[in-house]
């Protein structure tokens, strides 16, 4: 192959790993003018141009190829068009940069390996993390046998999803799930590090669907014990530990300089490279710059100078095989009934959304699911299921998504942004109109307790209760929502239209009930408000799941509303087995205290403040000793220390301590109200089939295994 001293590229895919990665990569290394950005989507075209003054963009890609005067290609469109795409690169004369993963077999790498030689071209694949400052430095350290030899490996990759891809294709089962995004990166410089790997035992939660989850045990030839736990749903841990004969090297994920090295009988100690990239500092020493040194090398390769640190198909190849086995190890799909799917669920990316498309997928009548966006996809793409890409905004989308189907479950929930109104009103319109102008058998809209409020009573609260608003926007058009489904209950039809109010809903992967008080209370920021004396009217997600399928199978519910609570208990009973620690631990308040302490802080400037602590020692360590930095540290998300419980009830905080949010005296308050569930136990002939005791120990489990 002759050398090429300014090859020109085309980036096959205009999506995220392009705009976020690629085209910077390209901006410093001084070499956008030599790109051509080919995509078949006009729209996102249009956006990279914009973005980048002077990118040349073409439309093309699929069986067209690249269209363009080119010397390379770099294959970034989703998994499942990696193979072909490079293999029409390279049948049209290209070199090949691939996105990882190049395939997910390991005959398709084969495959690939030989068409590149036989073309007389390069075929390198784009595994950008091993050139991040900090597994460079790992995999140098132990090259040279500083803690002695490798015993064991722990990766912990935890982290809720946070990539925004563009298509749905992101998310095909033909594209793999966490294994073949996250954990290819893993698996390959793993065999870097300690050589190649065999698989032991491999498990994960797909179900027809790619996984989100998943945990895999390896070892190396020398015996090195690998262990790999990976996810896209739960938040925690992420990290790699290096277990070695004289100690052990930590990579935190979050930080992509330095790597924590504690030798055995030292103190760890904090260790960066000097020089992580070849340019000396021209770079950013973080995932960027890792782009800029992959490409570095690429060129380099073309140029016949070596191909550095990049990684090949037979390195493809083997991490491809080591997917193709895990794959094969998968639990059996959920058999899944002919015909049209029957349920329709809105709000399935959510917490309640995602337990019953959890039911209703594993009873296999098929189920359909609606989804703004591919971002929020991770628990629902578990499951061979249909996916209407429509926001319940969207009228037309909705009729689309409706059709053919017998029951629909109005779960979708906006709580936050400026359209949250609008969507809890025209949202369900859209829903309840086009169930009923399909024929639909009913439709099961999910509100809450908050329509009624707390008002003081001394009998439990039923649905004859007036509303009383709580919780501002969302109670209110919860409320109004509400008033309109059951007076257009009346002239359904066919149509059965069926309104629950849970009360304060907890369980595996919930959030205000669940996982923010336990946070909270790990972090310091938890306190009891009038020593939890106040109500707290639970429910456990299983059961409102429960609650919610007899809802759509009673012809007597039509029309109705139904609180639906499993009973009540004080808030220190309730939160207390959920949390770390004693009940005791933690201070206590009075709303108007808690109001009062946060009024004594100063006046601060979120943005200058954070900027400060990102860019000053001094700041940081001065944080260490400051009430007031610390509190507005956590209030603009800056990682801290992590800070101790505040001062008991009535005392001002010391300086060393964070203070609790105020709005905890909203949320876990001191409110007497008690809801009845009497109605839906007569009529829905519905009861919670999970006790308390039972719901808080999986729940709490859960938790643990989060923090784990």
């Amino acid at each position: 192959m002759a050398g090429l001293a300014a090859p020109r590229y085309a980036i096959l895919g205009g999506g995220s790993v392009t705009a976020e990665y690629y085209l910077p990569a390209f901006q410093l290394l001084g070499a956008l003018e030599r790109v051509v950005v080919v995509d078949p989507s006009p729209t996102a075209l249009e956006t990279l141009a914009a973005r980048f003054p002077g990118l040349r963009v073409a439309e093309g890609g699929g069986e067209r190829g690249v269209g363009q005067p080119v010397d390379a290609v770099i294959v970034a469109a989703p998994n499942a068009l990696h193979v072909p795409s490079s293999r029409l690169a390279l049948e049209q004369g290209h070199h090949v940069l691939c996105e990882k993963p190049l395939a997910l077999g390991e005959a398709a790498c084969a495959a690939l390996v030989e068409l590149a030689a036989d073309r007389r071209k390069l075929l390198k694949v784009a595994m950008s993390r091993r050139y991040l400052p900090t597994w460079r430095l790992a995999r140098e350290m132990v090259a040279r046998g500083e803690l002695g030899a490798v015993r064991e490996i722990e990766v912990c990759d935890r982290a809720t999803f946070g990539w925004r891809p563009r298509s749905f294709s992101f998310f095909a089962p033909e594209a793999g799930g966490v294994l073949a995004d996250m954990g290819v990166h893993y698996l390959d410089w793993l065999a870097t590090l300690v050589g190649p790997l065999r698989p032991l035992s491999y498990a994960d939660d797909a179900r027809g669907g790619v996984e989100s989850n998943l945990d895999f045990a390896l070892e190396s030839e020398a015996g090195v014990a690998v262990e790999l736990r990976l996810s896209r749903t739960r938040q925690g841990e992420q990290f790699v530990r290096i277990g070695c004969e004289g100690g052990e090297i930590r990579i935190d994920k979050a930080n992509e300089r330095e790597i924590t090295v504690g030798a055995a009988g030292a103190a760890p100690r904090r260790v960066a490279s000097l020089a992580p990239f070849r340019n000396n500092g021209r770079w950013p020493e973080n995932f960027v710059g890792s782009f800029c040194d992959m490409l570095a090398d690429f060129e380099g390769a073309l140029a016949g100078r070596g191909a550095g640190d990049l990684a090949d198909g037979a390195d493809a190849a083997h991490a491809a095989a080591l997917i193709e086995w895990a794959y094969a190890r998968r639990a059996a799909r959920p058999a899944r009934k002919p015909g049209p799917p029957g349920a329709l669920i809105t709000g399935a990316s959510g917490f309640i959304g995602g337990r019953l498309l959890d039911r209703l997928a594993h009873e296999g009548d098929g189920v359909r699911v609606t989804a703004r966006s591919p971002a929020t996809m991770p628990n629902v793409a578990r499951y061979a299921i249909d996916v209407a890409q429509t926001d319940v905004l969207d009228a037309e989308g909705v009729r689309r998504a409706v059709e053919g189907v017998r029951r629909v479950y109005h779960l979708a929930v906006d709580g936050g942004s400026a359209d949250q109104r609008r969507i809890t009103l025209e949202g369900t319109r859209n829903v309840v109109e086009a169930a009923i102008a399909a024929g639909a058998e009913c439709v099961v809209v999910l509100s809450t307790m908050y329509v009624f409020g707390f008002p003081e009573s001394a009998a439990p609260l039923d649905e004859t209760a007036p509303y009383r608003p709580y919780g501002g926007v969302y109670g209110q058009s919860k409320a109004a929502m509400e008033r309109w489904c059951l007076d257009r209950a009346r002239t359904s039809g066919r149509t059965r239209i069926v309104v629950l109010n849970p009360s304060n809903v907890f369980g595996p992967r919930g959030g205000a009930y669940t996982s923010m008080p336990y946070e909270l209370a790990r972090g310091g920021g938890f306190c009891w408000i009038s020593d939890g004396t106040g109500v707290c009217n639970y429910t456990f997600v299983d059961n409102v799941v429960d609650a919610i399928l007899r809802a759509a199978e009673v012809p007597q519910a039509h029309g109705e509303r139904f609180i639906v609570s499993d009973g009540s208990v004080t808030w220190r009973d309730f939160l207390g087995p959920l949390i770390p620690g004693e009940p005791d631990d933690y201070p206590s308040y009075a709303p108007a205290e808690l109001e009062a302490l946060h009024r004594r802080l100063e006046r601060f400037e979120p943005k200058a403040l954070a900027r400060a602590l990102i860019g000053s020692p001094e700041v940081r360590a001065a944080a260490k000793k400051s009430r007031l930095i610390r509190t507005a540290s956590k209030l603009v998300g800056v990682a801290g220390p992590r800070p101790t419980p505040v001062a008991p009830s009535g005392a001002c905080p010391d300086a060393a301590v964070a203070l609790p949010p105020p709005w905890l005296a909203q949320l876990y308050g001191p409110a007497k109200t008690r809801f009845s569930s009497a109605k839906a136990e007569r009529i829905l002939e519905w009861r919670p089939r999970v006790g308390l005791a039972e719901a808080q120990a999986l729940t709490r489990a859960w938790l643990d295994d989060m923090d784990a």
